[in-house]
């Protein structure tokens, strides 16, 4: 990168900090609300909904693990924390990523059975095999992860770019690289295009559509879950892998909007089923509206007894 982050002027640094900071912040409550909404509504605990919670989880570890190192990276001006901290957030960084878009996967697989096959669906996606095929994920990439940093690659070094660790792989690892990444979206186009197809088929079938009508809006909303999840990790991945593949000096800005870009990833869903899941909707709001009411009960109770202690005096 050409430019680093110590010749910052104090605006840019108090607004990339904010920003950074702001992505952090939405994405933990976003995410802890999306587990809060499972937890308290029974209709939200379908084994389905699990990698839902997979997601919420991988989304709230990187706000809790990775987010906070950038921020201060940010801050400073440079990595303060030393080697071993260097490793553990780039290994948990890319194993987080890895475990998302993979779970989206699974997710589109599972709305694909529902859909286009549903008599093999409850044969195929019991309880017993979402949570596996979502454990095995987690236990899958983190292993790789740590592989990709000790083996695959040639280290882990902080870049001022990017404020981030990266690991630094070796060229002939860039096409296991490039396949992992790219991987994942042909299965995730191919489930929601045949769902696409299955439901404009059935458009015109009265039965189908009303016997249907959750299903298809479940899938509508894990389906913009991917658009969203995408369309930022698209262009992020592009301008990661021409700073690798390439090997040149990229802008400065443009490696910290790939690194927003990532971020912002982890905090798009919570909006996504807001906007069109009406459970988790009516969930967030009932949550939003008890917070409210708690600190308004706050708020007036000193005011309240002050007023029975004013009383007292005056009948005294």
């Amino acid at each position: 990168m050409t430019q680093n982050l110590e010749d910052r002027n104090t605006a840019t640094v108090v607004s990339e900090t904010a920003i950074f900071s702001l992505v952090m912040i939405l994405s933990l409550v976003g995410n802890l609300l999306v587990c809060f909404a499972v937890y308290r509504n029974p209709r939200l605990r379908c084994p389905s909904n699990y990698y839902v919670i997979s997601l919420a989880l991988s989304d709230i570890l990187q706000a809790l693990c990775t987010m906070p190192l950038s921020v201060t990276f940010l801050v400073i001006g440079r990595w303060p924390f030393g080697t071993g901290l260097c490793y553990f957030s780039a290994i948990t960084k890319y194993a987080l990523a890895k475990i998302s878009i993979y779970t989206m996967v699974l997710m589109a697989l599972n709305r694909y059975y529902k859909i286009v096959k549903p008599a093999k669906y409850h044969t195929t996606f019991k309880k017993r095999f979402i949570i596996t095929t979502a454990s095995l994920l987690w236990v899958a990439f983190i292993i790789y992860s740590a592989i990709a940093a000790f083996v695959l690659g040639s280290g882990v070094q902080e870049d001022q770019g990017f404020a981030l660790c990266l690991i630094h792989y070796r060229p002939s690892t860039i096409p296991i690289l490039t396949t992992l990444m790219y991987l994942p979206y042909f299965p995730i186009v191919f489930c929601y295009w045949k769902i696409y197809r299955a439901v404009k088929v059935h458009s015109a079938n009265v039965s189908w559509q009303s016997s249907n009508v959750e299903d298809v809006k479940i899938s509508k909303t894990l389906c913009a879950t991917v658009v969203g999840f995408v369309s930022l990790w698209m262009p992020a991945n592009c301008i990661y892998l021409s700073y690798v593949l390439v090997n040149v000096s990229l802008p400065r800005e443009l490696g910290l909007i790939a690194s927003l870009l990532i971020f912002s990833s982890s905090c798009v869903n919570p909006f996504i089923y807001g906007f069109m899941n009406r459970a988790f909707k009516k969930e967030f709001k009932k949550y939003l509206v008890m917070r409210k009411t708690q600190s308004i009960e706050v708020e007036s109770s000193p005011k309240t007894q002050a007023f029975l202690v004013n009383s007292k005096t005056v009948q005294s």
